[in-house]
């Protein structure tokens, strides 16, 4: 014996004998319901206010209710309840303008054998819509997950159709690159500035076979609109309704394509700039083993070896030091520095370095400490008072002088040396930049110096440049916080 299928039926009628004929209808076809009826729009909402029904039953027409204003009020609630009419004498226009309204069947009241399997019908389908309504929710719940993470990251990440290529989805840092108006456009138009057809370097094809999507492709490319270089992973997926589509994750690389490019610079220029005290070294010591050389000769060529040799070491050290910098490998302890110790402990070193330079100092005594890395401020100063004796060669002062002025203290080395033409006053700055000229050929150089002055004044957040003129010397400034 089959157990009867309970379900909560609301029953709209005004007719005891009505509601009891429909009754025994449904039982007989296996139906336990679980029933109200009501015959007004207060009993209608007072039912609805009281629980949850799997069917609406509801005669056409009352003396003071009828089912097109029942169904005015299922739908102002936003219920998905399958709804039928029962009516003993209803057209067939009026049954289609129930029909329009949301009913989802109507019958005979004479005819009351379809009243179950139209029930079970429509539970059927309320029961798939129910389900269907769900997983689109979950999918959108998980979609917005999706995109609320897509939008915290600082990457383009972007959604397209891969037959028309029109943009689905792209993420707020995207928006923020190429505009807000990008729906309804396509990837070409939005991402390459107005491209009417599609790229020719587009990953599509590289996506799919036979259907199936393939592994995630990586690939690099520079944007024609903002010259940044990106790593992209491209990826076929299925779109929420069920196309296949191309997603792309695109990270900014430009700094590191930067800096792969100034490594091979600098390797490049290292290799070059190693190359010629070697070359002096090794053709010295040769020379030396295979030949007999006077006494004097010898002292005269064993300089010259030391003196590349020492070249060769500040180049190896300076280069060494400022990859340590560029690759921020240094973790500078900071604290309180004494710019009046610190510009001492440096004329310390230098007072007797060289008989024909005299080292003054234009310090006050209050001024007030920077917040730095003793050490590297200390081989920044080193850096530019070897650098104004260096190109100082006739000889003559050398000021380090210091000075505050707000919330800036600004340190100086004058020099009486050979001066800098103001067109290479910045440039005198970059990686091996060396003015040529005999005066300056003469003292020789690595290059690296005032590069590694300007990197270490940088990490401490300051500031560094040159006032010089040809023949008249040159004054270097640093700029650096106070500690307040």
């Amino acid at each position: 014996m089959t157990t009867p299928t309970p379900i909560r039926m609301l029953i709209l009628e005004d007719s005891e004998d009505d509601l009891l004929l429909l009754l025994r209808e449904v039982r007989r076809g296996g139906i336990d319901p679980a029933y109200e009826r009501a015959d007004s729009a207060a009993g209608l909402r007072r039912a609805l206010d009281a629980g949850e029904w799997d069917v609406i039953v509801s005669d056409y027409n009352m003396p003071q209710f009828g089912a097109l204003p029942a169904l005015d009020i299922v739908k102002e609630r936003g219920l998905d309840v399958p709804f039928i009419i029962v009516s003993g004498k209803i057209g067939e226009d009026l049954a289609v303008a129930a029909m329009k309204a949301g009913a989802h069947d109507y019958l005979m009241k004479g005819n009351l054998s379809r009243l179950v399997p139209a029930i079970e019908r429509e539970l059927r389908e309320a029961d798939e819509r129910r389900r269907r309504r769900q997983a689109e929710e979950a999918m959108h719940a998980q979609f917005n997950q999706i995109s609320t993470i897509f939008d915290s990251l600082n990457a383009l990440v972007y959604v397209v159709d891969m037959n028309s290529y029109e943009l689905l989805y792209l993420n707020k840092f995207g928006a923020q690159l190429f505009g807000e108006a990008w729906e309804g456009r396509t990837c070409h138009d939005v991402l390459h500035g107005g491209r009417s057809t599609p790229c020719d370097f587009c990953t599509n094809d590289k996506l799919i076979m036979d259907g199936k999507a393939l592994p995630p492709y990586i690939w690099e490319y520079q944007n024609s609109i903002s010259s940044r270089w990106y790593q992209c992973i491209d990826k076929a997926i299925r779109w929420t309704d069920g196309r296949m589509v191309r997603m792309e994750i695109a990270i900014d690389i430009t700094e590191r394509k930067e800096m792969e490019r100034m490594k091979d610079e600098m390797i490049s220029a290292v290799s070059h700039e190693m190359h010629t005290p070697l070359t002096a070294m090794m053709g010295f010591t040769e020379f030396l083993l295979e030949n007999e050389v006077d006494r004097d000769l010898q002292k005269n060529y064993l300089k010259t070896i030391y003196r590349e040799t020492e070249r060769l070491n500040e180049l190896i050290t300076n280069f060494l030091q400022l990859q340590r910098l560029k690759a921020s490998m240094v973790k500078f302890r900071i604290t309180p520095v004494a710019v009046g110790l610190l510009v001492a402990d440096v004329v310390s070193l230098y007072a007797a370095a060289s008989k024909k330079h005299r080292i003054v100092v234009e310090c006050p005594p209050d001024l007030p400490p920077v917040r730095g890395n003793e050490e590297q401020l200390y081989q920044a100063i080193s850096n530019l008072v070897s650098n104004a004796i260096k190109y100082s060669p006739d000889g003559g002062d050398v000021t380090i002088g210091a000075s505050a002025a707000a919330d800036i203290v600004t340190l100086w080395v004058r020099d009486q040396g050979i001066g800098i033409s103001p067109e290479f006053q910045e440039k005198i700055f970059e990686r091996f930049f060396r003015v040529d000229n005999s005066d300056r050929r003469k003292v020789g150089g690595a290059g690296l110096g005032l590069t590694l002055v300007r990197e270490i004044v940088a990490t401490h957040g300051g500031r560094s440049w040159v006032e010089s003129s040809p023949g008249k010397g040159s004054t270097f400034f640093i700029s650096l916080p106070a500690m307040t």
